[in-house]
């Protein structure tokens, strides 16, 4: 009876790792769900073990309970196929150390078999605590890069796995060595192998998040050198406008004087358009928002594209103004990409909207396209070299304030909708 439970315990304890390291959120739906299976894959174990016996269950682990497992979280979770099979290795890896903990603590006790199965049940709530707290957060960082880059993060566990059954299981190769010996050799090298891979992976998310920080700081800088130049600009041309001022009010008073009241109004209509073509847009009260709005208005229209902006933020706002410099300026350059592709120039447009109500960040931005967009798990993606990032990057950034994203395509317009709150 004792081993029954220890052997579902290995289970549970299996399936938890497993959930935790793919980042699955352990809720009343999914804690149901995994509980049904644990109890249809605890029963098979049980018919397994009246019909042949525990030699056989343990020999058979592999095909009746690691291979469904594999398939379970594939199929119902939707998680890719190499991802699974990584955490499935490394979750294997985990159950070592409880083994080996009551193998230790059994030897202080005339290597009582009861000792040892209670000991690894009770430290299995411990590794447990400790895997979530601890580990957890580096796995399911790692399992965010490619799938070949997961492959050969896959090699070492799975030789791991590969070994341990061939020479205890199948064999007792390892049984006619020091197994103490043999067996934590086994185990220390696994755990040096994944404490490179903390500390790898880590020193790697510094570096992105530096990058990534110098990234948005160009882009701020680029947008304010952008600004400086409409200023610039203007204030030249007022200073033109003002210096021409007596020549324009001596040509509207000839006009006047000479009853040629329609040509003096077509000249004042003149004069007036290109004054507010002179004017720096002022779209909203925050700084960061108008910024980038300003920068990127002009951008737009230097590639000949409509550009509408409707923008109602304040200037005090919970959200860091870096954070919507990666979402206002990803979602606009995309869209002037976008635009760039239509030749017919009348047919490009952008409209962004911003609006600050109850403390939510509500941004919108719309914009022609031409041909098809690809959309995986609701997300664009491009098949063109160094493109998608800025997508992955909005995404990362509504995600941090736990956020609503959405991208849609219909007749022709894309739409980018993010909520921040």
């Amino acid at each position: 009876m004792l081993i029954a439970l220890n052997y579902l315990t290995v289970l549970i304890y299996g399936v938890l790792i497993m959930a935790f390291f793919l980042d699955i959120n352990i809720n009343r739906k999914n804690i149901l769900f995994m509980s049904v299976y644990i109890v249809f894959s605890g029963l098979l174990q049980l018919v397994l073990y009246s019909a042949f016996g525990w030699e056989f269950v343990e020999k058979s682990y592999p095909f009746v309970i690691h291979l469904p497992l594999l398939i379970f979280f594939c199929v119902f979770y939707k998680k890719s196929f190499i991802s699974v099979l990584f955490v499935l290795f490394t979750a294997y890896v985990f159950t070592s150390p409880r083994k080996w903990v009551g193998d230790v603590a059994a030897s202080f006790f005339n290597n009582d078999p009861t000792v040892s199965i209670i000991f690894q049940i009770l430290f299995s709530v411990i590794f447990l605590v400790v895997i979530y707290k601890f580990l957890r957060p580096y796995m399911n960082r790692i399992l965010e890069y490619s799938g070949a880059q997961i492959s050969l993060l896959t090699v070492m566990p799975a030789l791991f796995y590969l070994l341990t059954y061939v020479t205890t299981v199948f064999t007792e190769a390892l049984f006619r060595s020091n197994i103490l010996v043999v067996g934590l050799f086994g185990v220390g090298l696994n755990f040096c192998f994944y404490s490179f891979l903390i500390a790898y992976f880590n020193e790697m998310t510094k570096s992105s998040e530096s990058h990534t920080e110098q990234a948005i700081l160009q882009m701020q800088i680029d947008a304010t050198a952008m600004q400086i130049e409409d200023y610039k600009s203007s204030q030249i041309q007022a200073t033109i406008y003002r210096h021409d001022l007596r020549h324009h009010l001596h040509y509207l008073s000839t006009c006047i004087a000479e009853n040629h009241l329609e040509e003096a109004q077509a000249y004042i209509a003149k004069i007036n358009s290109d004054v507010e073509a002179a004017k720096v847009v002022q779209y909203c009260e925050n700084a960061a928002v108008n910024l980038l709005l300003s920068a990127y208005a002009a951008q737009a229209k230097n590639n000949e594209i409509d550009i509408e902006i409707h923008s109602v933020v304040p200037t005090e706002i919970s959200m860091h103004p870096a954070d919507i410099c990666v979402i206002l300026g990803n979602g606009i350059e995309n869209a002037i990409h976008a635009c760039r592709k239509i030749e017919d120039v009348s047919c490009r447009s952008i409209t962004v909207i911003c609006r600050h109500v109850n403390k939510k960040l509500m941004i919108e931005i719309c914009n022609t396209f031409l041909g098809e967009i690809r959309f995986e798990s609701g997300i664009p993606v491009s098949s063109e070299e160094n493109h998608g990032l800025g997508v992955k990057s909005i995404v990362a950034a509504v995600q941090k304030y736990h956020g609503l994203y959405s991208f849609t395509a219909e007749n022709s317009i894309f739409t980018m909708r993010v909520i921040l709150q």
